[in-house]
């Protein structure tokens, strides 16, 4: 279970990575770093696929420093499973013909095993592969194929963020003087805003070379949401159907945060941070709360539209206001900077302890959103509850409803 946790984190530290930093090579040396560590293994690969030479070459690689290897697509274990769409595990790699050994002979690494899995972007294409080498401890096994494609899902999802980010600094140069360089941009933006938040997709449309931004006080109201029990159903059912339940609920979701003005901050598997900020604080605590009864609703829907093996879908929804500081969150390391954009402070920590509480879909609110929306909303006091790291004990307050008086779309 500690070896589990242990790789939990570092498959949470990749994700929070994809949004942080814009720099490809920058990117993928950590994320290369932090799957040797998932994986146990000595060395681990990227390869994409150059469709202008029909070659796959290698866009970073453990211990190769900025050496570059290219290879057919047909050939050797990553051309296979590149061709082929499907994870395969080598573990004795010279006895095994789809090795390709001539990679051993120019960079001087001998390999012992391989696992590969195939990078499938967001349209089911394959990409690429993400190659782990030499695992310290044994063999690979399945459960090592299962942790690997969880890695090669936040890759893929890092390469089309970085390769749009590309775009976006490309167009800019290129159409600074063109009558339609607006539209395009608007067009790139849109693109960008799938993969990082709302506010940094507006701060890279203005200068893509140049984004600096300073964290600043700002009354916001911070929802969290994520989905009950969602270890239980990661490790006892199918991964695959897992992630389609989540891409389908989370999709749904996202069209009513957005309706309500609010942003994105943050996915960490099955959980959302979202950021309410326009507008004084009692809009903001009301636009949040009436998200956060928009996504209940939504779910009750889906829950009839999907059967699942594990049965409902249920979440828990924390909703907290407050004066947090919003914006940059900047790291530096040898590597480059690592770049955040957050609110950060008590106000979000309280949102996310009072989620924790929450359960069966419950909106539960803390004193100060309760404040704003008592007069418009059915509410039911559940206690003072200690929650972690807080040292006095807090209000919670669960919204039921809007009243009748009151509609939902009066407060988009």
């Amino acid at each position: 279970m500690r070896q589990r946790i242990r790789k939990l984190n570092r498959l949470f530290i990749v994700c929070q990575l994809i949004t942080s930093e814009m720099n490809l090579h920058a990117l993928f040396e950590v994320i290369m770093d932090q799957t040797n560590q998932i994986m146990d293994t000595e060395r681990s690969t990227v390869f994409l696929y150059d469709n202008n030479n029909g070659e796959l070459w290698s866009l970073v690689a453990t211990g190769m420093k900025k050496n570059e290897m290219r290879i057919p697509a047909d050939r050797g274990v990553a051309g296979w499973v590149f061709q082929r769409k499907t994870p395969v595990i080598i573990n004795d790699a010279y006895r095994d013909s789809r090795f390709y050994s001539e990679i051993d002979k120019v960079s001087g690494f001998k390999t012992r095993n391989i696992l590969c899995v195939p990078l499938i972007n967001r349209n089911g294409q394959c990409i690429g592969t993400l190659e782990a080498l030499n695992k310290a401890s044994d063999d690979f096994t399945d459960e090592d194929v299962e942790w690997l494609t969880s890695v090669s899902q936040y890759v893929s999802i890092a390469l089309e963020n970085s390769i749009i980010f590309e775009g976006l600094k490309s167009y800019s140069e290129e159409l600074a003087a063109s009558p339609v360089r607006i539209a395009t941009l608007e067009k790139v933006k849109w693109q960008l805003s799938k993969f990082v938040p709302t506010s940094v997709a507006k701060l890279v449309e203005q200068n893509p070379d140049r984004i600096t931004f300073e964290k600043t006080p700002m009354d916001v109201s911070i929802l969290f949401i994520d989905i009950q029990g969602f270890s239980r159903i990661t490790e006892g059912f199918d991964q695959i159907l897992v992630n389609d339940m989540v891409e389908s609920h989370f999709s749904r979701y996202l069209e009513c945060l957005n309706r309500y003005g609010g942003e994105v901050n943050e996915i960490s598997g099955d959980g959302l941070m979202v950021i309410f900020k326009n507008g004084p604080l009692e809009t903001s605590a009301k636009k949040a709360v009436a998200a956060g009864l928009a996504v209940v609703a939504e779910n009750r829907l889906l829950n009839d539209e999907h059967l699942y093996p594990w049965g409902e879908v249920e979440l828990h929804l924390g909703i907290n206001s407050g004066k947090a500081w919003v914006g940059s969150t900047k790291i530096r390391s040898q590597t480059g900077e690592r770049w955040t954009y957050t609110a950060s402070g008590l106000v979000t920590v309280l949102a996310a302890r009072i989620g924790a509480l929450s359960c069966k879909n419950r909106v539960y609110v803390g004193p100060k959103t309760y404040q704003y929306i008592r007069n418009y909303c059915d509410c039911e006091f559940i206690g003072r509850h200690e929650v972690k790291n807080v040292k006095n004990p807090i209000h919670i307050y669960w919204v039921k409803n809007i009243k009748e008086d009151y509609s939902l779309t009066e407060w988009t």
